[in-house]
């Protein structure tokens, strides 16, 4: 059997396309004698044939990284190729097959990444959470929050000596052309603001010491993709990169934030005492037992108090997938500073801020198995929401169910783990939360039947709980 390797080969047609995807032509028509080819995937046993003479003309791709390979075996020959693109880009492959039945082109596609995890990184953070206040993601909250839409905005948190710091230091530098390109619509604030804020998290200073005058950001992992319909290159971030950068230097904000490390170390230290994360980790795995992960990662700001989001990262290995969620939130002072709060109290309410956003990563897989049936129940919206600045995001039946599940859950891990008297105290807050603020009219109703299930059958798990929540809700919309 004959082996051609594929690494760099000289290809008939190289186009690099938008979003640098390259796409190439294999210069040889490939000869098929008994009409049948196979596709075998590195790391995967399983063989995948097609016919050269195939009616069915789908595209078969995996994903691109370092090392990924396919193998085409067609007649006595084999036929090797490689994932040769620059991360995190597609690459797209067209090979010409002929034989005695017809002709064919297959088109192989290795599919862009949103991210890639290294060995050593697997390695390093596999059972492991990590509490982070990045330096170009603190770059990012900065210019917005200082920025025209920042001004505006009221979701960020504006209180407390660092803001007040925040806004002396970099006073002298209002005038640059970084600030002009943060002015929006409020009608678009939101997705802007995510747009910059989270995309940041995708870049990295060349020189990772703090302190460094280099400050050239640049685009080279592990993350590619956090939020909006594009790899963050392309992002609001990514466009306006050359100003932030400029911006950094002009401000000497490397020094800034240097000077404030002592600051940052306080936070991230008060971060994880108020937030039990292997707590709820293993709470949610106990309720979800199909779902798993490896890595949880909290990302925060001291300048956001509202807007937080999450993501699901996973790369493949020698062993299985490797997956982290990370959540990007507030900082610890929204309840240190604010409010006369116990101990257990301010770590019961930012626990809230946390776990909502990790339990999308288990509520949402679980809620598309029965999508049919929340469809229906679900889309008398006016049942479940009223017309409203918390709600209105929720377009879909089951967004609107998600929501009501994702934070009744909260409540149920709530009343699991504290005190009777605290876990009154936070569930009573974070339903008067959803029903007064965020316009989810029943969730106190939602909520509490949640609990007085689980309450009376703890043997159930949440996931075997779904079917008599959804009956319940069924009695609320037709009864």
């Amino acid at each position: 059997m004959r082996l051609f390797l594929l690494f760099v080969i000289s290809l008939s047609t190289i186009i690099t396309t938008t979003g640098q995807t390259v796409e190439e032509t294999y210069p040889k028509t490939l000869w098929c004698p008994n009409d049948t080819f196979i596709l075998k995937f590195k790391g995967y046993e399983k063989l995948f044939p097609f016919k050269v003479s195939r009616t069915d003309k789908g595209s078969p791709g995996t994903n691109g990284g370092p090392g990924e390979y396919f193998t085409i075996y067609y007649g006595k020959d084999s036929l090797r190729l490689n994932y040769h693109n620059k991360l995190p880009y597609a690459h797209i492959i067209y090979i010409p097959f002929e034989s005695p039945k017809g002709k064919t082109t297959l088109r192989f596609h290795y599919n862009e990444l949103a991210n890639y995890f290294p060995p050593d990184y697997i390695k390093n953070n596999t059972g492991n959470i990590q509490f982070d206040l990045p330096e170009t993601y603190e770059l990012a909250n900065i210019i917005w929050t200082l920025s025209p839409s920042g001004k505006r905005g009221t979701d960020l948190y504006t209180e407390g000596e660092y803001y007040t710091k925040v806004v002396a230091y970099f006073k002298p530098y209002l005038n640059h052309p970084v600030f002009k390109a943060l002015n929006f619509p409020d009608s678009l604030y939101t997705k802007k603001y995510l747009d910059f804020r989270e995309n940041s998290f995708a870049f990295n200073f060349q020189d990772a010491k703090p302190g460094s005058t280099n400050t050239k950001l640049l685009y080279n992992g592990p993350y590619y993709y956090v939020n909006g319909s594009n790899l963050a290159d392309s992002s609001l971030f990514g466009i306006v990169r050359p100003l932030v950068e400029d911006f950094a230097v002009k401000s000497k904000f490397r020094q800034f934030y240097k000077n404030n490390s002592a600051h940052y170390t306080k936070q991230i230290q008060r971060q994880k005492e108020l937030l039990p994360v292997k707590q709820m980790w293993i709470w949610l795995e106990k309720q979800f037992p199909k779902t798993q992960y490896q890595s949880y990662r909290i990302v925060f700001s001291p300048l956001i108090n509202r807007t937080h989001s999450t993501q699901h990262y996973a790369t493949h290995h020698e062993t299985g997938w490797f997956e982290e969620t990370v959540m990007f939130i507030c900082g610890p002072d929204r309840y240190d500073i604010k409010g006369n709060f116990t101990e257990k109290q301010k770590e019961g309410l930012l626990s809230g801020v946390v776990f909502t956003e990790i339990d999308h990563n288990y509520v949402n897989p679980e809620t598309d198995k029965y999508t049919k049936q929340i469809d229906s129940i679900f889309s008398k919206r006016s049942v479940w929401a009223k017309p409203g600045p918390g709600s209105n995001p929720y377009i879909s039946p089951v967004s609107v169910f998600n929501e009501y599940m994702t934070h009744a859950a909260f409540c149920m891990y709530i009343s699991d783990t504290y005190d009777k008297a605290t876990a009154d105290f936070v569930i009573d807050n974070r339903e008067d939360l959803m029903v007064s603020k965020r316009d989810f009219i029943r969730f106190k109703e939602f909520d509490r039947e949640l609990i007085r299930l689980h309450q009376e059958q703890k043997a159930l798990t949440l996931v075997d709980l779904y079917p008599l929540m959804l009956n319940w809700c069924k009695q609320q919309v037709y009864n």
